[in-house]
């Protein structure tokens, strides 16, 4: 399911507007990826800062502290390595 907006914003808040990723798989194990975004570039492909919200657990609820932040980079590894 899609995060509703308020969480969505709220995760974008904790996250400070950079990726939240830790996954050791996207060689950047045990620290966060912490690459910058853009709030109007979420979804854009290809675009300067581009990111995703994903969910944490994989048909958990929709919840902020189910939510991260990822760039585009990241969320798309994640079909790939899944998580850690």
């Amino acid at each position: 399911m899609a995060f509703p907006p308020s969480v969505v914003q709220e995760a974008w808040r904790r996250s400070g507007g950079r990726c939240e990723c830790r996954r050791t798989a996207h060689n950047h194990p045990y620290v966060r990826c912490n690459k910058e975004l853009v709030w109007e570039n979420r979804g854009a492909t290809g675009q300067r800062g581009c990111w995703e919200a994903h969910h944490v657990t994989a048909g958990g609820p929709d919840i902020a502290s189910n939510c991260e932040i990822l760039c585009c980079d990241c969320h798309a590894g994640t079909a790939t390595y899944g998580r850690p």
